[in-house]
């Protein structure tokens, strides 16, 4: 029942701002040669004064950049790169909204001033309602230092080409229409002669987008190879009518710490002991430096309702120190091995399997587990609204 802890880690690259003779032609050079500043006269020497001055001033540290689109589609002002962002996603050729589109925002972060270096990323993954409509709320409580150098909006779904904030798929050129709040979103049907190998380089990266996305790899393989793609199953987690749903959006690194206090950070992604597939998905949340102990585990199973039990009947036979507690969804029960304890549940009108680990140290206690397990189901009930046959 241990969280399969990935070997890899990604290491942090810093990258210097290059000065030389001409600048950069971005803004002054902070750090140029004060020795090339050597006027004779008076005059000459206060402007080499407020020409020091202007350079400082212009490296001020500042948490806010101007944003490349607008705050709205029938505005000049510019938006805000920290959100919140808003707008609806329809059909090109019927204006149709779209539901159940997956919607995923990435900021890049940066510190520095002179010397400029990467402080990460954040992401939000959401998804269009009924009506096509998406929200994604304001980013707040960035480190202290850091800024937003930018942000990008990406819809996903199955059956069309993706739409991106910073540029179209049809040449890559940038987009010059996407605006911060009642943005429309028009996306257009996927047609046969186009290529999924550039699709996927243009859709890019991201958990949520890797798990909805490998549909496409084995027919960008076969194309790549000279081969015509396959028309296999669908292999989209949480396919079929309606909302979709992943691991990654039932559980947030922000939750683990408001529960847990926990004031380290995290790596996310995929499980590697077993990859997501229409019925299944996984989030590992990896304590950075820390221990397995510390780590957080989430894996869910989308299944048809009749045949839910028989995957949660089947975690009773496999876990140990099993305790059946009943109070989350249809079924659920509590585990513990070694330093890990687990949280599992069923919710059989929507066909959800869920089991969630924590590291003895990161969940000091039962209750501190069974709290999270408690928001996950939250938003599955959320994310997953049942109409017919009733739910909790």
């Amino acid at each position: 029942m241990a969280t399969n802890r990935t070997a890899h880690r990604t290491p942090l690259a810093s990258s210097l701002a290059a000065s030389s003779a001409g600048g950069n032609n971005v803004g002054p050079v902070c750090n140029a040669d004060r020795g090339l500043l050597r006027p004779a006269g008076f005059v000459a020497r206060n402007l080499a004064l407020i020409f020091t001055i202007c350079c400082a001033s212009a490296c001020v540290d500042t948490a806010i950049r101007t944003a490349p689109f607008r705050v709205r589609p029938d505005a000049t002002d510019p938006g805000s790169l920290r959100g919140p962002f808003t707008g609806r996603v329809v059909d090109v050729t019927t204006h149709a909204p779209i539901a159940g589109a997956l919607v995923y925002a990435a900021w890049t972060l940066e510190r520095g001033t002179a010397l400029l270096e990467p402080a990460g990323a954040r992401e939000a993954v959401g998804s269009t309602d009924a009506g096509g409509n998406y929200k994604i709320p304001r980013l707040d409580r960035l480190p202290d230092g850091t800024r937003v150098t930018e942000f990008t909006l990406l819809v996903y779904k199955r059956g069309f080409i993706a739409y991106r904030s910073d540029r179209r798929f049809s040449d890559l050129g940038p987009r010059m229409d996407f605006a911060q709040t009642t943005n429309q979103v028009l996306l257009e049907r996927w047609r046969n002669d186009l290529s999924h190998a550039r699709h996927l380089r243009f859709v890019g990266a991201g958990t949520a987008v890797a798990a909805l996305t490998q549909w496409e790899i084995a027919d960008a393989s076969a194309e790549l190879d000279g081969r015509r793609p396959r028309n296999g199953d669908d292999l989209r987690p949480g396919r079929g009518d309606g909302q979709y749903i992943v691991a990654a959006q039932l559980l947030t690194d922000a939750d683990i710490k408001a529960r847990t206090k926990y004031d380290g950070g995290f790596e996310t992604g995929p499980l590697s002991d077993e990859p997501d597939t229409a019925t299944y998905s996984s989030q590992h949340f990896k304590a950075l430096g820390r221990p397995e102990t510390w780590d957080v585990a989430l894996r869910m199973w989308r299944l048809d309702p009749a045949k839910a039990p028989e995957r949660y009947d089947e975690l009773l036979t496999q876990l140990p120190g099993i305790v059946e507690k009943d109070d989350i969804g249809t079924r659920s029960f509590v585990a513990a091995e070694n330093e890990i304890r687990g949280v599992g549940f069923l919710d059989v009108p929507r066909g959800i399997v869920v089991l969630m680990t924590c590291g003895s140290n990161q969940c000091l206690s039962s209750e501190d587990a069974a709290s999270l397990a408690q928001t996950i189901y939250g938003r599955v009930k959320a994310l997953l609204p049942v109409t017919v046959g009733g739910g909790k």
